[in-house]
């Protein structure tokens, strides 16, 4: 993964998962939720425990954006 496509990923808003090389998958549910420093080759994602994570962006399989959930009419 390029880290123009994880800026992109970010600048939707639309929440994702990141996968990685080694099977693991880190949610980003919110923009506030990862970090891209200046010029680094990887990205520090952050969990709701105060936790974070710094993946390589070379580790990076992909990612899989979230399902809007879809409201059904009442009735």
């Amino acid at each position: 993964m390029t880290r123009t496509q994880l800026e992109s990923a970010v600048a939707s808003g639309i929440p994702f998962t990141l996968r990685m090389a080694d099977g693991r998958e880190y949610a980003v549910p919110h923009p506030d939720y990862i970090w891209l420093p200046p010029n680094a080759s990887y990205a520090i994602v952050h969990e709701d425990d105060g936790h974070f994570n710094v993946l390589p962006l070379l580790t990076m399989t992909g990612l899989r954006s979230k399902a809007a959930a879809s409201s059904l009419p009442e009735g």
